[in-house]
C-alpha cells in the first residue's frame, strides 16, 4: 500500500491558532476576546475545557 503522492505545486496555508490542550480544537486567534487576551486563559468551545492560551502555527483548512 503507498501513499498517494502530493501534488508538487500543492501550497500549504498557515495560521497562527490556539489549540485546545483537551480535545486538539483550534481557535482561531481573531477569535480570542479581550478577557481572554488580558488573562491569557481561554474556554474551548468544543469541550468546555479551560486553560491558558498557547499559539501554534496549525494548518488552515478550505472553510477557514
Amino acid at each position: 500500500m503507498e501513499a498517494e503522492p502530493r501534488d508538487k505545486n500543492e501550497r500549504k496555508e498557515w495560521k497562527s491558532a490556539h489549540v485546545c490542550s483537551q480535545c486538539g480544537f483550534p481557535i482561531d486567534l481573531k477569535n480570542v476576546g479581550l478577557v481572554e487576551a488580558t488573562t491569557g486563559f481561554i474556554t474551548c468551545p468544543k469541550c468546555d475545557w479551560s486553560g491558558q492560551i498557547g499559539i501554534e502555527i496549525v494548518e488552515k483548512k478550505p472553510s477557514d
